[in-house]
């Protein structure tokens, strides 16, 4: 039964699904599970930090003797070294800003993966499709060999030549279906419900767009997320070591305060007792038999000896006297503080030397990037005016009176001009392969709520 009810439902999908499209394809970076731990991550660092007010606070208990009479209980805390908690925010907003940073970075980073690998897609259609009308123009060189073979002019090299490169073009035809194919399969994982690929070349910048946004440089200014990451991490490590210094400012050790209890009917002492504690009126009358055994005393008469007895005990305290206040100060005065200083010296030009170095990368990277984006340009210009050039009409005519209407001669040219062409795509996918890594490093990529970020870019 279960199978008879999936049936429908997977028949139903394949009627409703859609065509894969350029908005989809950005939009599923928002479903990945890199991007949603990213998010998570800096959503929990994004919050306020709560303040601590002492570094420990312990609950301190003294039995005084297994009498179990007397008690000592008391509150301890640890106080906060002198610089701590202006450490500990520092430390705070620098982990809140890397990570920030740091999610902008993943997520221009997952947007990149697809931007890429649609670019690819468009890029190798474009390739296939000018494969295809090359294989076309090389049938029709062998068709036309074929009907020289007779005459004087036929070469039977290059008939053989003309095969060879039929058989070259079917494999990059074979190379290319197989890499499209690779690029939907890699793309469902993605986009799982879709039919079929719509990514129109025309959602990508033409190349003039390209060279006018470039035209200028690229500025990498504190915007760019791995420039903001590379500062919160410099941050971090300087709050972090402002943090260990201030832990060598501990002078008061701890502040508690306790209660003393004291148990009256469970509390004893031994006490030096006379005759006049024990007989008569004394207050010891019980303690007769225990004083007579150890003094040989009958009575009071003629008895000066003393006897050392346990008997009970008052708590006779104030209520004030049975608590009391604990403090420990650490003397400073033979202690230097000078090593701190050093070290947080160290860190903070240690800090800044790792900053400054990932800051003068991420500029040679983008200047590197930005004049290999300009240069690639212009050669794609070359490519594009020969390949306009053949195709003028007027070009042709005058090609084929010079030729005297050769049909190879015309092939060729036709040729020629099919060859241009495909090196001006491939410069097309060099050029946007090194404009998204342009983009990477910019954070364009990194940007949220932008339907394409390819044309929005460096605006």
């Amino acid at each position: 039964m279960k199978r008879i009810a999936v049936l429908p439902a997977m028949l139903a999908a394949a009627v409703f699904a859609e065509p894969l499209t350029w908005d989809k394809l950005v939009e599923s970076a928002k479903n990945d599970p890199r991007y949603e731990a990213a998010q998570k991550r800096s959503e929990a660092t994004s919050g306020e930090r709560h303040t601590k007010l002492w570094d420990k606070l312990e609950l301190r208990y003294q039995l005084d003797g297994f009498s179990f009479a007397k008690h000592d209980f008391e509150l301890r805390m640890s106080p906060k070294t002198f610089g701590e908690s202006s450490a500990d925010k520092e430390r705070a907003d620098a982990v809140r800003n890397y990570e920030k940073a740091r999610f902008g970075v993943e997520r221009s980073l997952l947007l990149f993966d697809r931007y890429e690998r649609g670019v690819r897609y468009v890029m190798r259609k474009k390739i296939n499709e000018i494969n295809k009308q090359l294989l076309q123009v090389n049938a029709d060189r062998v068709e036309v060999l074929h009907m020289k073979s007779g005459s004087a002019s036929f070469s039977a090299e290059d008939l053989m030549s003309t095969l060879e490169k039929g058989a070259t073009i079917k494999a990059d035809l074979l190379s290319d279906s197989t890499a499209l194919r690779d690029a939907e399969l890699k793309m469902k994982i993605w986009v799982p419900d879709f039919e079929g690929v719509d990514l129109d070349s025309s959602f990508l910048p033409t190349m003039d767009e390209l060279a006018q946004n470039l035209s200028n440089g690229v500025e990498v200014n504190e915007n760019f997320p791995l420039v903001a990451m590379a500062r919160g991490k410099r941050d971090s490590e300087v709050a972090q070591a402002k943090q260990d210094v201030s832990k060598g400012r501990d002078y008061i050790s701890h502040i508690g305060i306790g209660y003393s209890l004291q148990i009256e009917s469970l509390l004893e002492k031994y006490k030096d007792l006379d005759a006049s504690d024990i007989y008569g009126t004394g207050a010891y009358a019980d303690y007769k038999d225990e004083f007579q055994s150890k003094t040989g005393c009958t009575s009071a008469l003629n008895c000066s000896a003393t006897a050392s007895i346990l008997v009970p005990d008052k708590d006779n305290r104030k209520t004030a006297d049975k608590f009391f206040v604990n403090l420990a100060f650490r003397l400073p005065f033979f202690d230097s503080g000078k090593d701190s200083d050093l070290k947080l010296q160290v860190a903070k030009l240690d800090a800044e030397s790792d900053y400054l170095a990932d800051v003068r990368d991420i500029n040679q990277k983008v200047a590197r990037l930005t004049e290999e984006v300009l240069a690639l340009i212009g050669q794609w210009k070359v490519q594009k005016e020969f390949v306009e050039q053949v195709g003028a009409s007027g070009f042709m005519e005058q090609f084929a009176r010079n030729a005297g209407s050769d049909p190879l001669l015309l092939l060729r040219a036709k040729e020629s001009a099919l060859e241009s062409d495909m090196k001006a795509v491939k410069l097309e996918y060099d050029i946007f392969a090194r404009y998204l890594e342009l983009l990477n490093y910019a954070g364009i990529l990194a940007r949220e709520n932008s339907a394409n970020h390819l044309r929005e870019a460096l605006k």
